[in-house]
């Protein structure tokens, strides 16, 4: 008996297109070493700081205008960031919108907070106030922790309250399940452009 529905963010609610955002890097603002920074799963260096609340969004902006050609402001690197998340995966969105009001749904995202107030504007048009769509959200940069690491998850449990086997957790990525799986959360793997409504019996 599910009781709780956990999704993810990037690679589910929102579709990711690694190769604009790092063309637009590149082009946009010189960043000529993005490769090194963007993952489509987990990021690194000073973004994957980023994300896990070890730096804020100044020292964010300052370490990518570093990487940056003169002359580039914080809006060239904040319109290059966000082109990362590539609208919603409307399916997703779609399933959120029938599952509110039956389940519990909560966030846990390796994140940071410029893409959770991007999530946060979207949803907001399309009808699903983050705050009043999801019970809880449980981001990376907030706990200071990340997946596939089972601290994250051992969080999200204790806020959740449910029983692990009670709770659906949805991700793209298949190290971030099994994760889940071992700690005895039931998953469902997202894949980009498949109906995931048909994946889930409810």
């Amino acid at each position: 008996m599910i009781k709780a529905v956990v999704f993810d963010m990037g690679g589910v609610i929102f579709r990711l297109n690694v190769p604009q955002c790092l063309n637009r890097f590149k082009t946009e603002a010189g960043f000529e070493d993005i490769e090194d920074f963007i993952n489509i799963y987990q990021q690194q260096g000073f973004i994957g700081e980023f994300e896990a609340g070890k730096i804020d969004e100044d020292q964010f902006y300052a370490a990518a205008l570093s990487h940056s050609r003169p002359g580039t402001t914080r809006e060239t690197i904040h319109d290059c960031f966000c082109s990362l998340l590539d609208g919603t995966n409307e399916d997703a969105v779609e399933l959120i919108r029938s599952l509110r009001g039956k389940y519990k749904l909560y966030l846990l995202s390796n994140n940071n907070p410029i893409s959770l107030q991007l999530l946060g504007e979207v949803l907001a048009e399309q009808g699903l106030p983050i705050d009043e769509t999801f019970e809880k959200k449980f981001c990376s940069f907030q706990l200071k922790t990340q997946k596939p690491g089972k601290e994250i998850y051992l969080k999200a449990l204790e806020g959740i309250g449910c029983d692990p086997s009670e709770i659906l957790f949805i991700d793209d990525s298949p190290a971030n399940l099994k994760t889940a799986q071992e700690l005895g959360i039931q998953t469902l793997q997202y894949f980009q452009d498949l109906d995931i409504r048909k994946s889930f019996n409810f």
